[in-house]
Order: C-alpha cells, then structure tokens, then sequence
C-alpha cells in the first residue's frame, strides 16, 4: 500500500484536486492519503469533503487527517508540499510599504508570488525543515513540490534537504493554449520546453513532423490583432499565454514564452504603470491593481462555494468537482514510480547536464521520463542565446541571490539584490525600504535572521 501524504491540505481546492486524480487512478487504488495542516478548521473541511467525493465516485482510498506533520510523515513514500506560510495575509501591507518608497506594486513575491525574494525566507525554511523530516522519518520519500517559489524552493532543497526532490506545475502545458488558438491537432504535434520554473520557453515545435513557428508567424502577422480586441482575451487578466506582452517577448528573444514566462521575466519596461501593464496583458494582467483584484474575489468566492458543499451534507461533491482528471503531473508521476509504467512529464529536476551552460545543482523545468527506476532527463542542449543570456542567466543569479541571503541571513546582500530593481534610484531608498519592510511587527522573524 502506497502512503501519500499531502502537507498544507487546508488548501480545499488543492487537496480535491489530488483526490480527484488519485481517486480516478485505478493503479493506485487501495493508496492511503495523509492530509495535514496546522489549521484545524481547512483540514476538517478538506477531509469531509474527500470522504464524500471517494464515497460517490466508489474509489478505494484510505482517507486520514492529522494536524502533526511527523506522523503524517511516518511511512510515506510521496510527500506533497502545498504550503503557503500566512498566504497573502499581510501582501497589500506590505505592497504599499513598497509603492511609499517608489516600487509601483511593491518588490519581489509582492509583485508576483511566484518569484521568491524578501519574504521568500518563511516558505524556503518551511521547506528546508519539512525536507530535514523527511530525511529523518521517510528518507526514501520523494520530495514533491507545489507551493511556490518553486525554483528556488527546489533548488534548495535539492543542495540542503537531503531528500529526492521534484517540482511540479501546470504552466508549462499552457502549450497547449497555443495548439488550441494554432487550431492544430495536439497528435500532430511534437513539443519541447526548458528553462525554469516560470520561466520556461518552447524550444522545439514541430508540426507533421516539419518546423511549426511559421505557424506562429502566421498567427501573429493574421490574426492577433482580432484576438486582442475579442471579449475572450480581453476579459481574462490571467490569460497570458498569447498576449501582446508573449509575443513581443518572442520578437525580443526569437523563442516563445510559455505560461507564467510572461508575468514572472517579462521586461521591466512592461510594468511601469497600470496603463502599460494593459497595453501588453488583457486587463493589466493578473498582477495588475485590475488581475490581482479580481483573483483574490475570485479567491473568496470560490471558498464560500467550498464551505456550502461542505455544509450541505446532501450537496454532491462530483457537481462541485466533475470526476475528471487534471492535467497536473503530480499523480500521473506517483503512478509512474509506483506502476514502473514509463511516462514523459514536464518537471522540475535537477540539470545533470540537460541544459547546456547552467550548473547540476539548478533545478530545470523540462520533460523526463519517468518509471519505476525514477527520472531520466531529456536532453535539450543549447537555449538559444538571447533567451540564455538575457532571461534565464539573470534569472538564475537572482535565484542564487535569494538562496545566498538566505542561507547566510545577510541582510547586506538582500539589500544589493533589491537594489538592481530598475526602479532603485539610490542605495538610501532601498535601505529605507527594507529598514521599513523589517519593522513591521509581522516580519519579527525574518528581522532576526536577516541581521
């Protein structure tokens, strides 16, 4: 019996989402699911919710909670982390305290929480010692990584944890977005991806076997333009992936962005201000005073749902959650190991060589084969130069400055990465704003490690 525990199940929507693909999984019927959170309350309304849902669907798990993170631990073989220190309590605090000091939209994990950076210290110790558990109690447990920083946090976990370490997200199949706007087969095509988490780029794409980026072109040059100005783009902040802001990253660079790419390493010149963030993403885009709004309503909406289905025991879960498969790697990568099954996943796995140029030690998002033997990376050789040079390189410096001021708890070093931010215009204003940022009560913690 495989035992899969899920660390930081208080996110509903999450857990069902795992519970929903592991419960339509025949190979891993009979799996037991551990789901674990400090927050009594979420974890009792996840844990309902997956009884009822494995109950309708007449799947065969075995359903425990625990607020005790070592006893979730004790004789698991796959650990998921879905972990979100304090979520987004103290995020607009904190982004004003950014725009008093001149950062239009705050600094770092306070403009997109994908990025890591100054509060980037409660989730990377969170998963140092989660990952230090594990190599105590279930050292033979693969390490699986959702929550955000993903690059950063897997990276560090890798060098430090001493545990098998992999991240996994969805953005990276936002590929098949582009097929779907192409209007061309996805059997028809071959597709490779490199880079990072969130900053990930389609380095091969073939069509029928022939070069499809003049299938691109062709879309660019004939139809974006009638894209743009169409309700479906329009009205959707987070739909990115074939924005002004992607396509002129990719007559920048020569290579196309996928998923976050565009939000998360776009060029700082597309975020001055709310009226230029909407020239290149619908509505601003999703970190936009417009996209960020109506996510965190989108948020809370989707939580009082949650908590009606939960409080209406009549409620059926399957209406709420339909019984089909995500397109998540998380399960289909669980079933691989434990199935000895091969499968080609797009995943967060150390580079060992597969991108030309970048350490063994730095977590690339690329696609792997998986099976009962563990991970084969694919070998994607040279990124083109510009993307090298001018994306990933300073991306890749970033992630080892926050992991440098982390490890070190050197303030000094926190303050010379914030000051390369285009929008520092003196070493005074970047030290006032980290004085200030570590001043407030809430960030007492991270005062005392960055000393």
């Amino acid at each position: 019996m495989v035992k899969i525990s899920l660390i930081g199940a208080g996110s509903v929507v999450w857990s069902m989402m795992v519970i929903r693909d592991l419960s339509l999984t025949k190979t891993l019927t009979g799996s037991k699911v551990t789901l674990m959170d400090i927050d009594e309350k979420r974890l009792n309304m996840s844990y309902n919710l997956a009884l009822r849902y494995i109950k309708e669907v007449k799947a065969d798990l075995k359903i425990e909670k625990t607020v005790d993170r070592k006893k979730a631990l004790d004789g698991a073989d796959f650990v998921i982390n879905a972990v979100k220190i304090d979520g987004y309590r103290f995020m607009e605090d904190e982004r004003q305290i950014g725009e008093s000091h001149g950062y239009y939209r705050g600094v770092d994990d306070r403009v997109s929480d994908y990025y890591g950076g100054f509060a980037a210290y409660r989730q990377l110790n969170f998963f140092l010692d989660l990952a230090k558990d594990m190599s105590k109690i279930c050292p033979n447990a693969w390490y699986l990584q959702v929550a955000n920083p993903v690059f950063e946090g897997t990276t560090v976990v890798h060098r430090y944890g001493g545990v098998k370490a992999v991240g996994i997200c969805d953005g990276s199949l936002a590929y098949k977005k582009l097929l779907k706007v192409l209007k061309v087969d996805e059997k028809d095509v071959e597709v490779q991806v490199g880079g990072f988490n969130h900053c990930v780029w389609l380095t091969k794409f073939l069509y029928k076997g022939k070069d499809a980026y003049p299938l691109i072109d062709k879309w660019i040059a004939e139809e974006s333009e009638n894209y743009w100005r169409s309700d479906e783009y329009f009205a959707q902040p987070w739909n990115d992936q074939m924005s002004r802001a992607a396509v002129e990253m990719y007559r920048l660079y020569g290579t196309f962005p996928l998923g976050d790419t565009t939000r998360s390493v776009s060029p700082w010149w597309f975020h001055t201000d709310l009226k230029t963030k909407e020239k290149w993403f619908a509505s601003g885009g999703p970190d936009s005073e417009v996209g960020w709004t109506m996510y965190l309503y989108s948020l809370k909406d989707r939580t009082d749902e949650l908590k009606k289905v939960y409080e209406n025991p009549d409620f059926k879960i399957t209406d709420a959650f339909p019984p089909e498969k995500s397109q998540e790697a998380l399960v289909p990568f669980i079933e691989s190991i434990v199935s000895k099954k091969a499968s080609r996943l797009i995943l967060n796995v150390p580079n060992n060589g597969s991108i030309e140029g970048l350490p063994d030690d730095v977590m690339v998002e690329i696609p792997v084969k998986v099976d009962g033997k563990g991970i084969s990376n694919e070998k994607i050789g040279k990124i083109p130069s510009k993307v090298m040079i001018h994306v990933m390189m300073p991306r890749w410096q970033r992630m080892e400055w926050i992991l440098q001021s982390f490890k070190d708890g050197d303030k000094q070093s926190l303050i010379l990465g914030l000051a390369e931010d285009h929008r520092t215009k003196t070493y005074e204003q970047v030290k006032a704003l980290v004085d200030d940022l570590l001043s407030q009560e809430w960030n007492s913690e991270l005062k005392k490690h960055y000393s």
